[in-house]
């Protein structure tokens, strides 16, 4: 699963640690408890997806407090 992210949407919301941990944890437990493959991977595939956004929210902020 392939998510695409809508930047006008996706700055609207501020991914957590815990929301990385939470999804982090669903992938383990797919994985883990032989869940289909699919499944593994789409879990797999939002946990990228959160940490790749959250990642840019980190350079976002210090990009700003950097020319502020």
């Amino acid at each position: 699963m392939d998510f695409e992210c809508d930047p006008q949407v996706t700055g609207a919301w501020a991914v957590t640690d815990a929301d990385i941990r939470a999804a982090k944890r669903d992938w383990l437990r797919a994985r883990d408890n032989d869940a289909a493959a699919e499944d593994v991977a789409a879990a797999f595939d939002y946990l990228r997806m959160l940490m790749s956004e959250q990642a840019q929210q980190i350079a976002d902020e210090f990009r700003s407090r950097r020319t502020a």
